[in-house]
Order: structure tokens, then sequence, then C-alpha cells
């Protein structure tokens, strides 16, 4: 049988956007060979965009709040100085300690960060090896602990490729017309020959490590693509105005030739491997070259990445990979379990990717075991350097980072670079949690460094869209005034943010108005305000303006996953199955890490009577989510009615048990049926009730409302239901089916003639000193509405196993107040004191009744 050996290649920054058309016109032979002879598609980075952070959750499967790398730089160990991230400021195992501890022979070069060289089963060799710093060829120190195994050290050496070795020969592919710089002046040309040296220095001994060791495992990491999109990409044809045309037609080129040498190494290591290998190249991000490319770059740490777009590459080839078919939903946390079972070894439950099972022919069910963490066994962990030997090693890599704008220059005062690393390093930690959906742990750090740097606008504007995810819509409106405040962001870009939040509080007209204000005003590549309009139409149900608002933002990013996902929940909405089936697809492609994805293609699946094709859906969606109840609901429908499979019917039903959470109790209804005084009675017979107190009492309610404004975020925000949970909640009737299946509830709705009710809202918007209709006219399609909407809640609950409804006569409460307390209490368990229920009802305040209609 073949020894399984696999090649890992990374291209820091390449993009399909860039490549298709150098590949297309027949010069990246290499990678065209490779595309053609396995599968390719997208592969979706995480946020932020930062490489140290990206390669790690890469060589990990990790997000960066579980691997510890936060940045570009970090605090040193004794808290005295400012150091690049290193390879023990990771926390967890790479692909390369697992494998060395599994006994696999490892070789891993150039991979950032990765100095100190890991002591593994093979030879490391650290992102130091190839940095040349401010020497010439014959002063060239290599950094200590650059090589494992260290007697490899000066064998290695020779490899290493200087930039003042590199001629015009080597540099005239990548700027034709090179003789007419003035290279005193101009010191462009020098990067260019300082990036192509630095990755041919880790190629060359990269090639010869597996050309003349043996070896499982072997990768290689390459930064140069992203150091010439960077630094030459704004020359990228076609020719941008702002852009000096003659620059342009000096550098216009560079890209283009980047990428060519990159295939042209491609090349030779393909030459080096045979066809039981399986070759994977990949990149951690794209780099965007077109009209979404930023005309300027922001003045703020780091700001450089703002070029990055979200979608890498990723090819592979081998003995069990599918030949010329695309992947889809591909994100860089799942390289390393896809390696691991290519490998046969077990997944570990607490890494974030999965395995790419679409890459292969044929795959076995992978084992799971808890953590790679606690297996026991040398893994070849790196140790913490000593770097007195060379103090210049980590200060030269400092300085490349400020070059390169990743960074800001550090500063004399050591204290300050200090906090402001610490800073830096905890915002990125919480833009982490928030792309992994952990919104809760990142709201405390934001807090923290908004309070620290009140006028640091980014750290406020991150805080106020959390306080929007979670639905505090109250401090996230303050934090907006706050940013306002400032001034830092125009007017129409914080109304985008204002009608983001108006979507929130369920104001959808007043969102679309600020929406079509801003939309001539704005930015439309990164405010994406064709997408915020397309929400507002959602929520007004006028689906087809929805899609042609879906169709603009199409036209400008292509590949924005959401956009796809949105367009399809319109389609689902209107019926039409098969073009919402589509557009899902076309989400989960682009981001497969989307459990509301699957779920809505297994939802349209199952409606189009694809059964089998819509079980499929689902149990993805319960994968990446096992609480996900709304999923095992349909899935125990489909596996009990339609499949014919009880069993998988039954361990559904059983998971769906055991997931509830606890109780929630539901005061619900239409608006003034009631609702303020039946959750009044709940607290006084004794009840906890859920409510924040900010509508206080007034005229239209004398004893107050007893609502929790979190509570109109529910569509879009269930973060807040453990706070809910054995309390009492005032949620209105439309907002019912938003309900999670999480949970028990009980509900109790609060029926009333619905002609007493149009009339008291009416007197209360009076009260209000609001407009409405003319008092002498009954609104009969207003009573209809509220028709059909109670029809639809009550079928809504009638579906559910996890949902009871007792239903209470506002006139009966108001008659017979202790009988219903009687019978509320019987509903609830026998938990409150029906005689202090009664107490609260006031026979008074039911002002407008029902008056016969005349015929």
């Amino acid at each position: 049988m073949s020894k399984k050996k696999v090649l890992l290649i990374g291209w820091d920054a390449a993009d399909w956007k860039a490549i298709n058309p150098i590949m297309d016109s027949g010069e990246m032979p290499a990678l065209q060979g490779l595309v053609e002879q396995g599968v390719a598609g997208k592969l979706l980075t995480i946020d932020p965009p930062y490489s140290p952070m990206i390669w790690s959750s890469i060589a990990t499967g990790k997000r960066p709040y579980k691997h510890g790398i936060h940045g570009f730089t970090e605090v040193a160990p004794d808290g005295k100085s400012v150091r690049p991230v290193m390879s023990t400021s990771r926390k967890v195992k790479g692909i390369w300690n697992i494998l060395s501890q599994s006994g696999y022979k490892t070789h891993v070069v150039g991979w950032w960060p990765s100095h100190p060289a890991e002591p593994i089963n093979g030879i490391a060799i650290s992102d130091m090896f190839q940095k040349a710093k401010q020497s010439t060829p014959s002063n060239w120190k290599m950094p200590k602990d650059t090589v494992h195994p260290a007697e490899y050290s000066d064998f290695f050496k020779q490899f290493r490729v200087h930039p003042h070795e590199l001629t015009g020969e080597h540099l005239i592919p990548f700027v034709p017309n090179a003789a007419k710089i003035d290279l005193k002046r101009d010191k462009r040309l020098m990067s260019v020959a300082k990036v192509t040296a630095e990755v041919a220095s880790l190629h060359a001994a990269f090639t010869n490590i597996i050309r003349t060791q043996e070896w499982d495992f072997a990768a290689i990491y390459l930064d140069g693509i992203d150091h010439y999109c960077h630094g030459f990409m704004k020359y990228h044809p076609p020719h941008r105005p702002h852009i000096s045309k003659a620059d342009f037609d000096l550098y216009n080129y560079v890209v283009t030739a980047g990428y060519r040498f990159h295939d042209m190494m491609l090349r030779r290591l393909l030459e080096l491997v045979d066809d039981d290998t399986t070759v994977i190249l990949i990149s951690d991000h794209g780099f965007q070259p077109d009209h979404l490319r930023p005309r300027n770059i922001p003045r703020e740490p780091a700001g450089p990445a703002y070029e990055h777009s979200p979608h890498g590459i990723i090819v592979a080839k081998g003995p069990n990979i599918r030949k010329d078919e695309v992947v889809y939903g591909a994100s860089v946390i799942d390289i390393t379990p896809t390696i691991l079972s290519i490998f046969g070894l077990p997944l570990a439950e607490d890494m974030d990717g999965k395995v790419l099972v679409n890459l292969f022919e044929k795959i076995e069910e992978p084992t799971l075991i808890p953590s790679w963490e606690d297996v026991p066994g040398e893994a070849g962990m790196p140790v913490e350097p000593d770097v007195s030997d060379d103090p210049d090693a980590q200060k030269a890599m400092l300085e490349q980072l400020e070059q390169l704008g990743y960074i800001d220059k550090q500063d004399s005062d050591m204290s300050k670079s200090i906090e402001k690393t610490r800073r830096e390093c905890e915002f990125n930690l919480a833009r982490a949690y928030i792309d992994g959906g952990e919104i809760e742990p990142a709201i405390p750090i934001l807090e923290k460094l908004a309070e620290e740097m009140p006028d640091e606008a980014r750290f406020r504007f991150r805080l106020a869209t959390c306080y929007q995810m979670i639905g505090d819509l109250k401090k996230c409106r303050s934090s907006i005034d706050h940013l306002r405040a400032l001034d830092v962001y125009d007017g129409p870009t914080l109304d985008v943010m204002e009608g983001s939040l108006l979507i929130g509080e369920r104001q959808p007209r007043k969102a679309l108005e600020l929406f079509r204000e801003a939309e001539t005003k704005v930015d439309p590549t990164t405010s994406r305000v064709s997408l915020q309009i397309a929400r507002c139409y959602m929520l007004l149900s006028r689906f087809q303006d929805a899609i042609r608002a879906l169709e603009i933002e199409m036209e400008i990013d292509p590949d924005n996953p959401m956009t796809h996902q949105l367009m399809g929940t319109a389609y689902l909405k209107m019926q039409e199955y098969a073009p919402a089936a589509e557009y899902f697809l076309n989400a989960i492609g682009l981001d497969y890490h989307s459990p509301v994805a699957h779920f809505q293609l297994g939802q349209t699946l199952y409606l189009m009577g694809k059964y089998e094709e819509s079980s499929n859906a689902l149990e993805v969606a319960v994968s990446m989510v096992p609480e996900y109840n709304i999923a095992r609901e349909l899935l125990v429908k489909l596996y009990r009615t339609y499949l014919d499979e009880p069993e998988k019917a039954n361990m559904h039903e059983s998971k769906f048990a055991s997931n509830i959470k606890g109780t929630i109790y539901v005061v619900s209804g239409l608006p003034r049926t009631g609702t303020s005084m039946m959750m009044q009675m709940l607290h006084k017979g004794g009840l906890d009730v859920f409510t924040d107190g900010e509508r206080g009492a007034d005229d239209n309610n004398p004893l107050g409302y007893y609502e929790h404004e979190v509570v109109k975020s529910l569509p879009r925000n269930k973060r807040w239901l453990p706070k809910a949970k054995d309390k009492a909640v005032k949620v209105i009737a439309n907002l019912l089916p938003n309900l999670p299946p999480q949970y028990n509830y009980k509900v109790v709705f609060m029926e009333r003639n619905l002609y007493e009710v149009v009339t008291s809202q009416r007197k209360m918007l009076q009260r209000m000193g609001k407009s409405t209709q003319q008092e002498d006219v009954l609104p009969t399609r207003l009573v209809q509405s509220f028709e059909q909407s109670l029809k639809q809640v009550k079928a809504w609950a009638n579906k559910h196993p996890n949902v009871e409804v007792l239903y209470v006569q506002h006139k009966e409460v108001i008659e017979n107040p202790f009988e219903q307390a009687l019978r509320i209490n019987e509903f609830l368990d026998y938990q409150l004191l029906p005689e202090l229920m009664a107490e609260v009802v006031d026979s008074k305040l039911h002002r407008e009744r029902a008056k016969p209609v005349e015929g």
C-alpha cells in the first residue's frame, strides 16, 4: 500500500480574481494543471484578516481566542517590551506537532509565526530565516533558533538569497522598464528585490528538504504575493485616475509577474512529489484587485488589511481527491481537520473546523477525541527563546512590520508602546470573538477599550455593533450618539449605522428613509447600503423590491454570502422554491459555516418535496449547532412522515427534549388586550418578571407597561432569552413565532373584542398626541388584519410540542378576576397567589367597550 504524504503550500493573499485572468492567458501553467487534476474553490477567511492569526488558525483548526495569536506583535512575557508574535505565542498544538507526536516525519518552512523553530520530528525553519535586515551578503548572520535541528543551521545558510545578489536579469521580468528608475529616489524596485529574494530563499531550502529527506508531511509558507500586492496592486491594470500614469507604466506588471514567479516555484514542487502525494495549495485571504479595493488606507494599525478580501484560494489534488471539480464551503479553519482525516487520525472536538468531505472520492467517518492538547507524548512544542544572543533580530522584524503598515512605529517611550500593543491585541481578540459568534465575551473587552480610549472611534463602532447584535438598543444608540460627537465618521456613514439600529427596533420605514438619503453619499462598496435597503423591504414584505436592491449589491460584490442568503429568503417568502434553493446553495458555497443557511436550504427542499436532500441539509445544521431545535423539529417530521426512518425520528425527538433549557412564561396578545394588566397580575402573584422598567406608567397604563426593550429584537436576537428563564415576559403576538424551540413556553394569551382593541389603540394614540384615522370610521381592514395575525399565531402554537397556550378573555378578567386568577394559577402549576393577582384588576380601566354594530 502506498505511503500517505501531504504537501501543504501557503501563498499569502492569493486571490482567484487576480489569478484567473493570468491563468486564462496561459501564464500560470502549473496552477492550471493542478486545478484540472483536482478540486479548486474559494477559502473563507476569518476576522481580523491578519496573517499571523489566520495562518495559526490554519495550522490548528482553531479560532484565535483558542490558539492565542492576537496580532502581529505582543507584549513580551516579561512585560517590559514589545516583540513580534512568536511560535511560543501559540498556546495549542499545530498540525506538525500532532503529526510528530503520532510518529510522522514532518517538515515546515517559513510559517508565520514560527520562530523559534519548533523541535518537531523533522526539519523546521522559522520565519526569520529569510530576513536580510540591513545586512550585506558578506555579513548576513542567521538568528539563533532559526533552524531545527540546530546542527543544520550552517548547511541551510547556503540557500538564502540576499536582495543585493539579485541583478537586473532577475528584476526586469517584474519591471520591464527598470532601467528608467532613479534608484536613489525611488526605492520601489528594491522592495521587489527584497520580496523576491525572501521567497526564493524559503523555496530553495524547502525544495532541498523534500528532495533529500524522508517525509510524510511538508509545509511551506510564502508571503510574496501579499507583499507584491500591498506594494503594487495600485498599479495593476486597469489604470485608475488617481494613480500617476508614469508610475502605472513602470509598475503595472509587478503583481502579474509575482504570480508567475510563484507558479514557477509551484511547478518545481510538483516535480518533486509523486502521484501518491496529496497536494494542497491555500491562501489565508484574498486581495482586492478591482473596484472593491479601497482608494485610501485608513490611518490605523494594520490599515493595509482593508485591501484584503474575505476569500482566499484552495486547490487540492491527490490519490483520493476528486478530479476537475469545484469545492464549496471551505474555510481556513478546515485545513487541519482535513489533513488529520487524510492520515486517518482522530479529529478533536475543541477544533472549530470540519473535514472538507467534498474534496474526496470517498472518506471514512472520522473518530473523535476531546482534544489533542490532552494527548500525552512529545509533540515538539516550541520553547521560549533567549533573545540575548541576537538582540537585533526581533527589532528588524518590528521594523519590517512598521514599513508594511501593519503596526505603528514604536514609541520612544516603551511604556506607551506596550500599552498600545496590549490594546491592539485585545481589540483583535474581541473581533475574533465576534467573528466566531461569541458576542458576550467581546463586549467587556470593547467596553474597557472604549473607556480607556474614548476618542478612538473604531472601538466604539465595534461596541455599538455588538450592542445591536445582542438587542441592547439603548446602549447601541448611546454609542452612535458618542460617535457623532467625535466627528470622525461622516454623517451618512453614521446614518447607515443608525438605520441598521432602526431595523432592530422594527422601524423599517424610518430606516429606509435614512438609507435612501445616505445612498448617494456613501461608498457602496464598504457601506453595504443596498443590502440594508433590502432588509427594510424584507420587513415590509416588499420582496420584489428587496430582490432589486440585492441585485444591485451583487453587482458590487458577488461574493458576499449574506446577499445570497437574503435573496434566497426573499424567494422563499414568495414561495418560489427553485431559485430560493439555488441562492441558499450559493450562500453555503461562500460560507459553509452558516447553520441558518443550511436550515433554510433544508426548509426549502422540504417544501419542494425533496425530502432526502432536505434531511441532509438539516443534519448539517444540527451538526453545527446541536441545540438547533427548529431544525430537529423538521427532521422528526421528515423521518417519521416521509422517509420511514422512525429510529432517526426518535433520536431527534429525544435530542429536542434534552436541548430544552427551561421554561419561560410568556404574556402575549395584540396591543391593548390587557397584556400589561396580566403582567401586573403575575408579578403581584409572585412570579418574577423580565422587564427593564424603561417605559413607566402613564395615562394609558397607570400601573406601567412591564416591558423590556430587548424583546423587540426577537426576530434577529435571541441571546437575551436565558435571562428570561423562569420569569414572565411580555411578547407581542406577531413576535411569538420567533421564539426559538430551546425552551418550553407557557403562554398566557390575552384576547379581546377586536373592535375594542382598535378603539383602545386609537384613544391611546390620541392621548400620545399622534394622528389617528377618523373616529367615526371603524377600520374594518385593520380588524381583518388582526384576525389573520391571530390565526397565524394559533397555528404556530398548535405545531410546536414545547408550547402550551392558555387563552384568556380580557372581559372575563375584568368581570371575574379571582376566577380567572385561579384558572391561570392552575395553568402555571400552582406557583402563584390568586388572591393577590385579583387585587390588581381595576374595572374602571376598561374604558373602551364593544358597541353593537347596527345592521
